[in-house]
């Protein structure tokens, strides 16, 4: 099983030490996928947890790498959707991506997913309010954002209130993600090439007003608890955990009986179902209606 995740995974690792300290965790990893996959038995999901690109990693490493929301950035006066239809169970699985979404992103060795998911969102946004498909960049509002830390963590509503005031968010093609292997590097924004930015955001709150808005018109950036995310490999989750660390984009949604959300991550198209998980509907797991928002858009 080793030499077969090494080989899938490209794994190399420098020194023979190196190479047993990773196989130790891959050890551990094994016996922790074990003991999550009785978790989502207990709870009702079909989840499956087993081997990823992150079974070489404590879990230690994996959360101080990877999930670096930070929750006290969110905003306290943030506009607050006016949402009061139900969703309805008889429309089965609504899903906007290829639609409404670009392709599944990687934010590699760094912390900035709360950087991924506004870019999503904005991204998502724009081609629902402008007509107008471009794959903007997260390297951008992780290298410029103040208030955040760029690979040491952030929020969504930081980034859209940079984007606004920056005047905009320019194309990953003349602003590409060099923060891959964990070094956040120097702000070299050009607003003369930005493309789209922020005029406002809303929030949502409610786990039935978010899948009511979502059925009717489109994505949300969502935040949640992606502590046991590193060993998912498909399935329906039901069993996790509600301390929010990481942010995503709820792409999806299915209210009916036994249904799901629909999220899209951060970490490439090999994690989990294509680059996404699906999450149990109707009992806020991993936390899903924390914070989630949408923005209104402009073209510069």
């Amino acid at each position: 099983m080793w030499e077969g995740f090494k080989r899938d995974y490209a794994k190399q690792y420098q020194t023979m030490e190196e190479e047993m300290s990773r196989f130790s965790h891959f050890i551990t990893n094994l016996k922790i996928a074990d003991m999550r996959n009785e978790a989502e038995a207990r709870a009702g999901g079909s989840a499956t947890h087993g081997i990823t690109r992150f079974s070489d990693m404590s879990q230690e490493e994996f959360v101080a790498t990877y999930l670096k929301a930070d929750p006290s950035l969110r905003a306290k006066d943030a506009p607050i959707a006016n949402i009061r239809a139900s969703p309805r169970a008889d429309l089965g699985a609504v899903d906007w991506t290829g639609k409404f979404t670009t392709p599944v992103k990687d934010q590699g060795y760094c912390g900035s997913c709360w950087a991924f998911s506004a870019t999503e969102q904005i991204e998502s946004d724009a081609i629902r309010q402008l007509g107008l498909t471009y794959i903007l960049s997260p390297e951008q509002i992780t290298q410029c954002a103040k208030g955040a830390l760029g690979c040491g963590g952030g929020w969504t509503e930081t980034a859209y209130g940079y984007v606004r005031n920056a005047g905009g968010l320019e194309t990953e093609a003349d602003y590409p993600y060099t923060s891959y292997q964990g070094t956040t590097g120097q702000c070299s924004a050009n607003s003369g090439l930005a493309k789209i930015t922020v005029t406002g955001y809303t929030t949502i709150q409610g786990e039935e007003n978010m899948a009511t808005y979502v059925q009717s018109t489109g994505p949300l950036s969502v935040c949640l608890d992606a502590n046991t995310f590193n060993s998912y490999t498909g399935g329906i989750m039901a069993a996790c955990g509600t301390q929010v660390d990481h942010c995503v984009q709820a792409v999806g949604v299915d209210a009916s009986a036994g249904g799901y959300w629909k999220v899209r991550n951060s970490w490439g198209t090999g994690w989990g179902e294509s680059g996404h998980i699906r999450l149990a509907y109707g009992q806020n797991t991993c936390a899903i209606t924390n914070d989630p928002t949408y923005v209104t858009v402009a073209k510069v």
